[in-house]
C-alpha cells in the first residue's frame, strides 16, 4: 500500500511539473451547467411546439497542440436532459427530451500579429442525436441523428487582469440524417448555427475557470409526408446554454 501511494504522489508530481499552460492549446476541459431545449414543428397538418425548459448540461472536452506547430485540435462531448409536458392531445404527458453533441475540431491562427492575431479558424466533424419521449398518435419530436461538417471562427479578447472574453460562431451542415420513431418527410434540407460567448479567468499557469452562454439552432426542412402527420414539415430545435466549469492544463 505505502508503494502504492507513493508512485501515485510521484507521478502527480510529476505530472504538475510538466502541466502546460492552458493558454498553450493543451489542456482537459470539464462543465457543467444547465440548458434550456425547445422545439417547433410546423407545416401543413400535424404541428406542435415545445417551450423552453430547462435541465442539466454536462460535457468534456480535450485539447491538444504541439508547442510547434499552429494547428489546434479539439475533441468535445456535451449532453442536456430536460423534463418536459407533452402538448394536449398526445399521450404521454410527460416527456424525456434530450441533445447530445459529439464533435472534433481543428482550427488555425492565420495571424501571428497585429488585430486579429487573436481569431482562429476552424473545420471538423460533428455527431448530433436529439429527441423525446415517443408519443402518440403523433410524435412531437422524433429520435433524430446527424452527422456532418463543422465550420467556426472564435475570437479571443483579453482584459485586464487575468479575465478574457472568447467570441465563437459556428456552422453545422450534416451529410446524413436519419429519423426513428415516425418519420417526417422526404429529402431533408438540414442547418445548423451558434453563437457562444466565454468568460475566462487565469487561476494559475495551468489552470482556468470560465462560464459563459451559448445559442444553438438546428433546422430541417422536409418535403411530402411520410408517417408523423405533416406534409412539407419544418423541424426546428434549440438550446440556450449557461455553463461553468475548469479547464486544466497538461
Amino acid at each position: 500500500m505505502k508503494t502504492l501511494i507513493a508512485a501515485a504522489i510521484t507521478t502527480f508530481a510529476s505530472f504538475s511539473a510538466n502541466a502546460q499552460s492552458v493558454e498553450e492549446g493543451r489542456y482537459v476541459g470539464l462543465q457543467l451547467g444547465y440548458g434550456m431545449l425547445s422545439s417547433s414543428l410546423s407545416g401543413s397538418g400535424f404541428n406542435s411546439d415545445l417551450p423552453d425548459k430547462g435541465g442539466l448540461l454536462y460535457g468534456i472536452d480535450f485539447s491538444y497542440q504541439n508547442p510547434n506547430e499552429e494547428a489546434q485540435y479539439n475533441l468535445k462531448y456535451d449532453k442536456t436532459t430536460v423534463d418536459q409536458t407533452a402538448p394536449t392531445g398526445v399521450t404521454p404527458t410527460s416527456l424525456s427530451v434530450f441533445r447530445e453533441e459529439f464533435r472534433f475540431l481543428v482550427s488555425i491562427s492565420p495571424w501571428d500579429s497585429g488585430r486579429f492575431e487573436n481569431l482562429r479558424i476552424g473545420f471538423g466533424y460533428g455527431i448530433l442525436q436529439t429527441g423525446a419521449t415517443k408519443t402518440s398518435p403523433n410524435n412531437v419530436l422524433t429520435k433524430q441523428s446527424s452527422q456532418g461538417l463543422l465550420f467556426n471562427a472564435s475570437y479571443k479578447t483579453k482584459l485586464k487582469s487575468d479575465w478574457s472574453i472568447i467570441s465563437e460562431f459556428l456552422i453545422y451542415l450534416p451529410h446524413q440524417i436519419k429519423e426513428s420513431q415516425q418519420i417526417t418527410g422526404y429529402n431533408p434540407k438540414f442547418i445548423g448555427a451558434e453563437l457562444k460567448f466565454l468568460a475566462e479567468y487565469l487561476l494559475s499557469d495551468d489552470i482556468v475557470g470560465f462560464a459563459g452562454a451559448s445559442y444553438r439552432l438546428d433546422q430541417v426542412s422536409y418535403d411530402g409526408s411520410v408517417s408523423r402527420g405533416v406534409t412539407g414539415g419544418q423541424d426546428t430545435r434549440t438550446q440556450l446554454a449557461i455553463p461553468f466549469g475548469i479547464k486544466i492544463g497538461y
